[in-house]
C-alpha cells in the first residue's frame, strides 16, 4: 500500500456548511465530537493539538481555512514515530446537499496499513459521532 494511496471517509449531516464547520475550528464545540481536549489555531500557519483519550496527542498545522468550504492541515502523532507531527495531510471539504451538508475527509500520506486502518476507523467514529449531534 503507498503513502500516496488516500483514505476517504463521507458523512451527510444535517446541518448548515456554517454550523458544521464551526465544529471544526472552534475547540468547545470540537470536543462534543472528537477528543477530550482541543487546542485549535484555526488559521494558515496555525497550530492545533488534540487530546484524543488522555494519552494520545494529534499534533499538525492549518494549511488552509476557507469557511465554511474547507479545511487543511498537517496530522501526525506526539507518541508515535511512524507517523509523527506534519508527517500526514487531512482535507476536510463542506458541501451543501439538501438541507445539510456532505462532509468529506481525505487523508494521506498513511505510512502502512496498520495505519490506515486505525485511521479510517477512527474517522469513521469520530464523523458519525459529529453526525449525531445534529
Amino acid at each position: 500500500m503507498s503513502r500516496d494511496q488516500p483514505l476517504e471517509v463521507e458523512q451527510l449531516i444535517a446541518a448548515s456548511p456554517a454550523t458544521v464547520f464551526s465544529y471544526l475550528i472552534d475547540p468547545a464545540k470540537f470536543v462534543q465530537w472528537m477528543g477530550v481536549g482541543a487546542q485549535l489555531d484555526a488559521r494558515p500557519g496555525g497550530h492545533f493539538r488534540i487530546d484524543a483519550d488522555g494519552v494520545h496527542i494529534a499534533l499538525g498545522e492549518y494549511q488552509e481555512v476557507d469557511p465554511p468550504h474547507r479545511l487543511v492541515m498537517t496530522w501526525g502523532w506526539l507518541d508515535d514515530e511512524s507517523i509523527p507531527p506534519g508527517s500526514t495531510l487531512v482535507e476536510i471539504t463542506l458541501t451543501p446537499e439538501g438541507a445539510g451538508t456532505r462532509l468529506r475527509v481525505r487523508h494521506t500520506g498513511l505510512p502502512n496499513e496498520p495505519a490506515r486502518q486505525m485511521h479510517q476507523a477512527g474517522w469513521d467514529l469520530y464523523t458519525s459521532k459529529l453526525a449525531t449531534l445534529f
